[in-house]
């Protein structure tokens, strides 16, 4: 019998979720980056295999307190997320597990829950990750906890086999030849965020939002056209840089980073826009994705 199960994949900023998801799928479909709120949509990752599919949710990182509406509009997809899942995936940084950061979402997770404690290469003393395992089985009253490193790939597919034995018989919910529900546009854009994560600091990788706004496939080069929002106009002028030194440096790495994930060479050009305050901007947050209209 077939199995199936959509899989939402939980933790805080940083303990790794994106990366796991990644070296689940052998593809690298979703953003990462060192700094926390790298995912802010929940973006689904199809995992196929022999007599089974996972879809998994990756989230954005829990925050206790929301700063502006983005946050709070972040935070309801993770809620959104536990509402029609078979199986959750806590995915804790093992050398600081802060099991009781999750206390308000005990009593929410209904299904069966498999803990993660990631970043397993980086702990020093085993002795204390064995005592934190054992803790956080205690905690979250569950025998599925495992030690493993996305990052090395370490015990990624004992974590899989353990949550295909969790599935329930279903037909597959997608394409079994697909790797995400997520359209091209949708997946390039974040991918230009990526860079924006890497190349720029301080305010302003948390206050844009990348948007497609063509694409154009053709026979030996699709073009691309972006626009980069950003809040105010002191962050357009450090995206373009002095003589748009910047935006032409983000533009060779994005591309490069998007030729590799479709297998084609793109034309790309990337345009900076100011959107006042677009955070906390209703209309705005409905126009990107993060609000239902």
């Amino acid at each position: 019998m077939f199995k199936s199960a959509f899989i939402t994949i939980l933790g805080l900023p940083n303990a790794g979720k994106s990366t796991f998801l990644n070296a689940a799928l052998g593809e690298d479909l979703v953003i990462t980056n060192p700094k926390a709120q790298t995912t802010r949509h929940r973006i689904k990752g199809i995992l196929n295999g022999d007599g089974y599919q996972l879809v998994f949710s990756d989230t954005p990182g829990i925050i206790e307190k929301s700063a502006y509406r983005l946050q709070e509009a972040m935070m309801g997809a993770v809620n959104e997320s536990l509402e029609d899942a078979d199986a959750v995936l806590l995915i804790l940084d093992g050398q600081y597990p802060k099991v009781e950061q999750f206390e308000a979402y005990k009593n929410r997770i209904t299904c069966p829950l498999v803990v993660v404690m990631n970043k397993a290469d980086l702990v020093t003393d085993q002795d204390q990750l064995q005592a934190d395992i054992t803790k956080v089985k205690e905690y979250l009253e569950t025998e599925h906890v495992y030690a493993a490193s996305a990052l090395e790939s370490f015990n990624i597919d004992g974590i899989i086999k353990t949550l295909v034995e969790l599935a329930p018989d279903h037909p597959p919910f997608y394409d079994t030849e697909s790797i995400s529900d997520e359209n091209v546009r949708f997946l390039v854009s974040e991918m230009i965020r990526e860079q924006i994560l890497t190349q720029f600091k301080k305010e302003i990788p948390y206050s844009v939002e990348v948007n497609v706004t063509e694409y154009n496939e053709k026979e030996k080069l699709d073009e691309i056209y972006a626009t980069i929002n950003v809040e105010r106009d002191s962050q357009k002028g450090i995206l373009l840089g002095r003589g748009g030194s910047a935006i032409k440096s983000l533009g060779i790495a994005s591309r490069k980073r998007i030729e590799e994930f479709i297998k084609k060479k793109i034309f790309l050009s990337l345009t900076v826009k100011v959107k006042k305050d677009w955070r906390s901007d209703e209309q705005q947050l409905k126009r990107f994705g993060y609000l239902k209209k």
